[in-house]
């Protein structure tokens, strides 16, 4: 196999071709010779093996990728060629790879626009959940990218209210984004059907903006404006800490629970080439969710404690301004006494 294997790295194509009882074949990563044609950015091999019966959907062992989720992860040259020539064949669109993502879940999660279009048209399974119950729609608007959002509602009929393991919906994700401008997609959200749900701590969207945006902002934020103009009730709504969205903020609690980190195993594979990419630029959702969460408590802290110390410092400057006047006064009080004693 190692030749076949060889061969297609090389693009050779008259040794992939002569080597076809091997096709089916995988090394010992579990790839076979279409992820390394794929891999190695060899368009002509992949056309040829798609078109003559190769197996698309076998995995690899690393990350639980077919020949198209490899392609999504690298991304070489010719990518969107490659991808177009893999779907010619037909592959299996609901097969998720070791966090649970389908190709749709991979594609908006680069957000490629022009492949998440051209996997529409092969009618995927929308509304698939990964590991956490995401679905493509909660990555798009967790990404902040409008033209996702629409095209996945849209053309893919996605479900806006669609819940995540924890209980959030696409509209609770556009505001643990926290985005400069998130109103437009809100408003867009609401449009479309979103409701202004609790997640499973208690939380409505209103309470995620207070927990996830800039700790320099003030209260409401432009998103908070929009989220109470849509839905009113929720300036009143509490989390299962009797707090509302304005206490979360002036408080700066995070009020759901923590979460083990989400796996790595999504990251792009170790490219060959100098021409390939790696996928360490590439952040889950419930990472930055993590991570954006634990800078704002951070902050605040910081913001909490330097306040804390200048108010120490002040009161200690005037106890000793104070004592100065004590001493200024009892000495003019000794002095009185001896002048008219």
């Amino acid at each position: 196999m190692a030749q076949l294997l060889k061969a297609a790295a090389n693009g050779n194509l008259e040794k992939v071709i002569d080597l076809r009882d091997q096709w089916n074949f995988q090394n010992k990563k579990g790839e076979t010779v279409l992820h390394i044609a794929v891999s190695e950015d060899q368009l002509e091999i992949v056309s040829y093996l798609v078109s003559h019966g190769a197996p698309l959907d076998y995995q690899d062992k690393k990350n639980r990728f077919t020949p198209l989720m490899l392609c999504l992860a690298q991304r070489p040259p010719r990518y969107l060629e490659i991808v177009q020539a893999l779907l010619k064949g037909k592959p299996d669109l609901t097969i998720q790879d070791s966090a649970g993502q389908t190709v749709l879940h991979l594609a908006t999660q680069y957000e490629e626009v022009e492949v998440v279009e051209m996997l529409l048209r092969s009618k995927p399974k929308v509304d698939a959940v990964d590991a956490k119950k995401m679905t493509p729609l909660h990555v798009a608007a967790g990404k902040g990218n409008v033209e996702l959002v629409k095209i996945l509602i849209e053309r893919g009929h996605a479900s806006p209210n669609a819940v995540d393991a924890k209980g959030n919906t696409p509209l609770h994700w556009v505001c643990i984004l926290n985005a400069e401008d998130l109103t437009e997609l809100i408003a867009y959200l609401v449009a479309k059907g979103s409701r202004p749900v609790k997640n499973y701590a208690g939380n409505t969207p209103l309470h995620a903006e207070a927990m996830h945006c800039d700790t320099s902002a003030k209260w409401p934020t432009e998103a908070a404006e929009a989220l109470m103009k849509a839905f009113p009730q929720l300036e009143t709504e509490t989390n299962e800490k009797g707090l509302t969205a304005q206490q979360v903020f002036d408080q700066g609690i995070d009020s759901e629970e923590p979460t083990a980190p989400a796996p790595e195993s999504n990251a792009s594979q170790e490219s060959k080439g100098p021409h390939k990419r790696k996928g360490g630029d590439r952040m889950s959702p419930e990472d930055f969710q993590e991570n954006a969460a634990a800078a704002r408590a951070a902050a605040i802290a910081r913001t909490k404690k330097k306040a804390a110390s200048k108010h120490g410092q002040e009161n200690a400057s005037l106890l000793v301004k104070l004592l100065y006047i004590i001493l200024a006064l009892a000495v003019l009080a000794g002095a009185y006494s001896l002048i008219f004693a």
